[in-house]
């Protein structure tokens, strides 16, 4: 095996290494990608599951909707008002619907909404933190009654 003299080694300019880069790149694309001639590998993927529901869950909706202009009244902020309004709204929706995974993801969406909301007085937001802390109370014994 012969070697390079280290003054040929320090000339390799820039085009050559991008060249090498390239070269590589492209080596580890085939071999990822599998041959192009070779067998067909199928996926198949599961068929989505169904979200569990339950339709014990409804009876906690009818007062959601309502409350949720209630709530809405002491947000000054227009636009943090109607996304109040909308994060209770989908709340009351998903448990009219009884589906819980979908009702958790929305309690918890409404939570986040709540910490958020630093410019009301925590005086007014002890109410609604209380009701969100009955409904996720409810949904648990619910659940586990079925």
């Amino acid at each position: 095996m012969r070697h390079l003299p280290p003054e040929r080694t320090k000339k390799l300019g820039m085009r050559s290494r991008l060249v090498a880069v390239i070269a590589i790149a492209c080596f580890v694309a085939m071999t990822g990608c599998g041959e192009p001639t070779g067998p067909r590998t199928i996926w198949r993927q599961s068929p989505p599951q169904p979200e569990l529901t339950v339709s014990g869950l409804a009876v906690l909706a009818p007062e959601l909707h309502d409350a949720a202009d209630v709530f809405a009244q002491g947000v000054a902020d227009p636009s943090l008002r109607g996304q109040a309004v909308l994060a209770v709204n989908h709340l009351a929706d998903q448990l009219l619907a009884g589906k819980v995974v979908s009702s958790r993801a929305a309690l918890a969406q409404l939570r986040t909404l709540l910490a958020k909301l630093s410019d009301i007085p925590a005086i007014e937001l002890t109410p609604v933190g209380l009701a969100l802390d009955y409904i996720e109370r409810r949904m648990y014994e619910i659940l586990n009654s079925n």
